[in-house]
């Protein structure tokens, strides 16, 4: 799993999807001109071709005429989740679905819009607003056996990147929970199970559509409802003789994932930047909206040229929402990402894009629950957040802070934590060159009510699945640990 980590620490989820539908486009191509799939091979590129040809346009376009930064990589997954949902079929009697699908799907994010963030899945919006124009609605030929293996394997990688196993498996549960039920006490029962989850395109729907982030919960219970109510909004389309089944009850998905994430999209402006150590800085923004101390964002830097990271990035911020400005700090490598050095090259007055407010790795509600927060390096951030947060209400709390760092030079905030004495705060800070990393015996020494305490854990993605087996290994149950993690960073 570490290789596939750093794998995944590489790419953006966007990035890793494109190349995930790209391989199946191409995978299934080949299947056709083996004679595997009944299909034609070249019905299937042209499709894709033309497809992905009229959402980039139509994205360029009205992204042109709404005057907002353009995401090319966003027009791109849909051209080619509509390819593999459409047809395939000759080009010339398709055509006009493609069109109208590829067009649809872009408009809609620009159409159905609150305070600048789309509703819908692009995707399954074309799919029903097809079937509603044309009565020529998605086919789903993706569904088939032969596509299983490689829509696993692609769906693993993008399920791990995003974190929504339980929505997905919730969602699956619902969805066969009526072939489960019926097909009970039959001899072939199991069988008849899998071969109904593998003939379906459920796979393809819920490991590509279902989990986009922009139009999918983000807190763990509502992630559960919304796989819940996707799994019935299909058995209602079924009973109400809607043919476009799977897209429609996506649609309904999208609206309450809408309400409960208060979505929106907003351009902040640079007002400063400050250095906070060699190579950590620290960007300060005009702010326009309310957060919690703790939650992040995703943001947005078109530039030129960008890596395989992309054009966004998902930073928690690092100021409390008592502050006069919105703050993010990052580390930056002796050779940064393109996204990296288009950040840093911001000068104050430019602007950037923030989108997706997110996150429950927040302060309790109880404010008599005994802490421990455990930082590895540029994941001391949201404890930032969160202790400036305290130090302005002059709200006391019992936490013990575990700062990890390389070396003592490398501690940012240091004046903040010290301050933070009088909150109840007690910092300890580890230099892991001197000292050697926080382990069970340092946890125990330096923490003697520890099992009494819940723990709150930033950092690396390794540093927190390690932390997560040392306090389980010390009797702290699952229960009380709440994890963050930073991507990309060793």
């Amino acid at each position: 799993m570490g290789s596939i980590n750093l794998f995944l620490n590489s790419i953006t989820m966007y990035r890793l999807m494109l190349y995930f539908l790209l391989v199946l486009v191409v995978y299934s191509s080949a299947l056709c001109f083996l004679e595997i799939l009944p299909y034609n091979g070249f019905d299937i590129l042209i499709s894709s071709i033309y497809l992905v040809t009229i959402c980039w346009f139509s994205n360029k376009l009205l992204a042109k005429l709404f005057k907002v930064p353009i995401n090319i990589e966003s027009s791109l997954i849909t051209g080619f989740i509509l390819s593999l949902i459409f047809g395939p079929a000759s080009f010339l009697s398709i055509w006009p679905t493609l069109t109208v699908g590829g067009i649809s799907a872009m408009a809609s994010k620009y159409l159905i819009a609150w305070k600048g963030r789309h509703i819908f899945n692009p995707a399954a919006f074309g799919a029903v607003a097809s079937a509603l124009i044309l009565n020529q609605g998605a086919s789903w030929w993706v569904g088939s056996e032969w596509m299983v293996l490689p829509i696993l394997l692609g769906g693993f990688l993008i399920l791990r990147k995003v974190k929504r196993f339980t929505m997905v498996f919730v969602f699956t549960l619902g969805f066969l929970l009526p072939v489960i039920t019926t097909g009970v006490g039959k001899s072939e029962y199991l069988q008849d199970i899998l071969a109904f989850l593998i003939t379906s395109p459920i796979l393809f729907f819920s490991l590509v559509m279902l989990i986009e982030p922009q139009t999918s919960p983000y807190k763990n219970l509502n992630q559960v409802l919304y796989g819940i109510l996707v799994a019935v909004g299909f058995y209602m389309s079924a009973s109400f003789g809607i043919f476009y089944l799977l897209e429609a009850s996506l649609l309904v998905g999208n609206v309450f994932a809408f309400l409960v994430n208060r979505s929106f999209r907003k351009t902040l402006k640079l007002k400063e930047k400050k250095q906070e150590s060699e190579d950590v800085v620290s960007f300060l923004f005009e702010p326009n909206f309310k957060f919690e101390a703790g939650q992040y964002l995703e943001w947005t830097l078109p530039h030129p040229k960008p890596d395989s990271r992309g054009v966004r990035r998902f930073f928690t911020i690092s100021s409390s929402p008592t502050e006069g400005f919105l703050m993010i700090t990052t580390r930056f490598a002796e050779k940064s990402s393109t996204f990296k050095s288009a950040l840093k090259k911001l000068e104050s007055g430019q602007e950037i894009s923030v989108s997706n407010l997110e996150g429950d790795f927040t302060l309790p509600r109880d404010t008599e629950k005994k802490l421990v927060f455990i930082a590895g390096g540029i994941g001391i951030t949201p404890f930032r957040s969160m202790i400036k947060y305290l130090i302005d209400r002059g709200e006391k709390r019992d936490i013990v802070l575990l700062y990890s760092v390389k070396t003592l030079e490398e501690i940012v905030f240091k004046y903040l934590f010290d301050e933070a004495k009088f909150v109840g705060v007690s910092a300890v800070y580890v230099s892991t060159d001197t000292m050697g990393f926080i382990d069970q015996s340092m946890i125990q020494k330096q923490i003697p009510d520890y099992k009494e305490r819940y723990f709150y854990i930033s950092g690396p993605q390794t540093m927190v699945d390690s932390f997560k087996q040392t306090l389980k290994a010390i009797g702290i149950s699952s229960k009380q640990i709440r994890t963050d993690f930073f991507p990309g960073y060793a």
